[in-house]
This record gives C-alpha cells, sequence and structure tokens, in this order.
C-alpha cells in the first residue's frame, strides 16, 4: 500500500479540464450546432425565396402583377422594382386615356403617383429606381396640370436636385423652360378643361334580320299623356340656372373706351342682375376695373358681351385671365381670375361655343405675303402634350 500511494499522478490535464467544464462545454456545443442548423436553413430559405421573387419579376407584364409581387415582396431590393414597374405602366396607361377617358386616366395617374412615391421613400432602395420614379412622378404630375405649370416644374427641378447627373438631366430642363412659355400654359389651361369619355358600346342586333334598324331607332308612337316616368323627370333635372337665364337677355354692344366696370354695370342693368368685380383678383392679374373695352358686337346676350370681355382678358395675360363664377345661392355673379377661382374653391362657368373641342390658337410668326396670296390659316401646334416614357423595365436584375 506505502508503494501505490507513493505513485505519482498520471491523469492528463485535458482529462481534469473535461472533468471540471465537460458539462458546459457540451452545452455550448448543442447550441452552436444548433444555431449553425438553423443559420443553413435561412440562408437557403431566404435564397430559395429570393430566386422564386425574380422569376416571378421577369414574367409580370401588367401594373397588377407588378403590384403584387412589390406587396408580397415589400422591403425587398425585388419589392422595389416591382413598385416601379407598377408605377410606370400606371403613368403610361393615364397618359394615354387622358385623350380618350379622362376620368379613368386621373385614377390611373393617382395610383401612379401612390407607387412613385413608396419607391421614393425608401431611401435604402437602389438609387436608380429612385431616380426613375422621380422621372414617372413628374410626368405625372405635368400630365394633371390644370394651367398652372408651377407643380410641373417642380417635380422636374425636384429630380435634377435629388440626381444630379440623372439620365433625365437633358429632357427635364427641356421640360422646364418649355412649361414657362405662356402656350403651355395656355395649352394645359385647355386641355384640363376637357373631359373625353369612351363612347357607348353599341346594343348587339341578336334576332334581328339582316338590314333591320336597330330597336332604339324605331318611332315612339306613345300619346304625349303616356311618355314614361324616367322622360318627365329627364326633362324635369335639364333645369337651368336662374342667373345663367337672365344674362341671356339681349343687349346692345358697342363700346368704345368704356371703362370695365362701366361695361359690366351695363351688363348687369340690362340683364338685372348683381354682377361683382373682384377687384383684388383683378389687381393681382395687372387688371384695372378702368381698363378700357372697345368692343362692337351688336346685339348678344350679356353672357356673350361677358365671354368677350373675359377672351380678351386671357389674350391679355394668358393663364391669368378673367374668369366668370355663377353664385345661384346669392341670385348674382362674380368676375374674377382662374388663380382666384381655384384658391376659393369657385368653379368657372363653361361658355358654350361651336368649336369646344378645338385647342387655342397660338399665333405663329408673321411673314411677309404678297397681298394677291393672303397667307392661309394653320391650325396651331402644341408640343406640349404630356409626355410617355420610353423606358420599360428595370435594368439588368441583381439578385
Amino acid at each position: 500500500m506505502q508503494h501505490a500511494s507513493a505513485l505519482p499522478n498520471t491523469q492528463s490535464p485535458l482529462v481534469k479540464w473535461l472533468d471540471q467544464y465537460g458539462n458546459g462545454a457540451t452545452i455550448v456545443a448543442c447550441v452552436a450546432m444548433i444555431g449553425g442548423a438553423i443559420w443553413y436553413s435561412y440562408t437557403r430559405t431566404s435564397s430559395a425565396r429570393s430566386e422564386s421573387a425574380w422569376a416571378q419579376y421577369s414574367q409580370a407584364r401588367t401594373a397588377e402583377d407588378f403590384g403584387n409581387i412589390a406587396d408580397v415582396f415589400s422591403n425587398t431590393e425585388v419589392g422595389t422594382w416591382a413598385r416601379l414597374g407598377e408605377g410606370e405602366r400606371l403613368v403610361d396607361s393615364g397618359i394615354s386615356l387622358m385623350f380618350t377617358d379622362r376620368e379613368a386616366a386621373l385614377g390611373e395617374l393617382k395610383k401612379a403617383d401612390e407607387a412613385f412615391g413608396k419607391v421614393l421613400g425608401n431611401m435604402s432602395g437602389p438609387e436608380v429606381a429612385r431616380e426613375r420614379a422621380a422621372w414617372g412622378l413628374a410626368k405625372s404630375t405635368e400630365a394633371q396640370s390644370d394651367g398652372d405649370t408651377a407643380k410641373s416644374i417642380e417635380g422636374y427641378a425636384a429630380l435634377l436636385n435629388q440626381f444630379p447627373k440623372s439620365i433625365y438631366k437633358a429632357a427635364a430642363e427641356e421640360r422646364i423652360e418649355s412649361l414657362k412659355s405662356p402656350e403651355a400654359k395656355e395649352f394645359y389651361a385647355w386641355f384640363h378643361k376637357q373631359s373625353p369619355k369612351p363612347a357607348d358600346l353599341k346594343k348587339p342586333k341578336d334576332g334581328l334580320p339582316e338590314g333591320h334598324p336597330p330597336i332604339d331607332s324605331l318611332p315612339d308612337n306613345k300619346p304625349d299623356g303616356e311618355k314614361t316616368k324616367s322622360e318627365d323627370q329627364t326633362k324635369s333635372s335639364e333645369v337651368e340656372s336662374p342667373v345663367v337665364a337672365k344674362l341671356k337677355a339681349e343687349i346692345e354692344v358697342d363700346w368704345k373706351k368704356m371703362p370695365l366696370q362701366d361695361a359690366v354695370k351695363s351688363i348687369a342693368e340690362k340683364c338685372e342682375i348683381e354682377i361683382d368685380l373682384d377687384g383684388e383678383a383683378l389687381k393681382a392679374s395687372g387688371f384695372t376695373k378702368d381698363m378700357e373695352q372697345n368692343l362692337t358686337l351688336g346685339k348678344v346676350t350679356g353672357l356673350a358681351a361677358i365671354d368677350a370681355i373675359l377672351q380678351k382678358s386671357e389674350k391679355e395675360r394668358p393663364g391669368r385671365g378673367m374668369v366668370l363664377v355663377i353664385r345661384d345661392e346669392e341670385k348674382k355673379a362674380l368676375i374674377t381670375t382662374a388663380e382666384f377661382a381655384k384658391k376659393n374653391e369657385q368653379t368657372p362657368f363653361e361658355f358654350s361655343k361651336p368649336a369646344d373641342a378645338d385647342p387655342p390658337k397660338l399665333e405663329a410668326p408673321k411673314q411677309d405675303t404678297p397681298k394677291s396670296e393672303p397667307a392661309k390659316d394653320e391650325k396651331p401646334k402644341s408640343d406640349d402634350k404630356p409626355t410617355e416614357s420610353k423606358d420599360k423595365d428595370a435594368p439588368a436584375e441583381s439578385k
């Protein structure tokens, strides 16, 4: 026994360490293995999800397709590109519809603005995507201009400020200069007032023999006393404004250097209606109540006389001319300016004209022509129609 106890301790340091820390080391190793497995699984899943997203993106064609992808894969790179694709297709569609279906066009452009806004708001998204969104938003704003082009100019200026080296720099600068011109303001003021609607679909002629006229074209043989209730309601609904009715009274217009306020007073007295002049609005646009009116129209309605005054003011101050506002609730009319009418949420009266659908004519540069061959009138052209996008889809995909 004495010999056994005298033997040296031959246990290794590793064995001692395992005896002391073995349980803890085992736990740490297990946790590390589990964490590694989770990370590996997440990486594989994330990669597969990303591949699926880009695959769907490459197959998307419509604004709805891109919008669905952007909703599912929000806060991702592919989601940002998809949202941009949605906005670009909506703005292209909206600008095209402005000429055929104004109500639908404005709906498309509103949704395009929302899509572009989301892309621009994602500061961590691709810079190229945000640049294209700024360009699309500027185009949409221009297409919706009401003649006051300041907001449209701000849209293009914002693009240049945020992206000084933008590929759209030259185009944006050209649009800014063009929108500053009186011709552009006049065009958009006219274009904003148009309200094109799609033609009604023709009713089918199923069951009718060839050459038979449509049912709707057959004469109505009902006696007057048997007209339907809906027909009577339609006629009764077409009630004319009492103020407008009074302004249709006939007056004689032969004004020589007559002050504006006297001309308006003359119309008001002969039409037996009160007409106010908005002095503050006139002053802001450079008009005065004493400015001379030289008009010889003969016998016309009060409305026609007012229209002549307003047209003259528009020629003198394009985009800032005077407008007529009908106030039936107060039984009077108001002559103000387009700017103040918009500011005060007033609706300018729309005068009916034989060629109301034609755009305002822009005067071409005068040229010397022989008296025997008078210059032919040319229908003016304007280069300020809403621009259409030429850029399609996102750039090379980055997965």
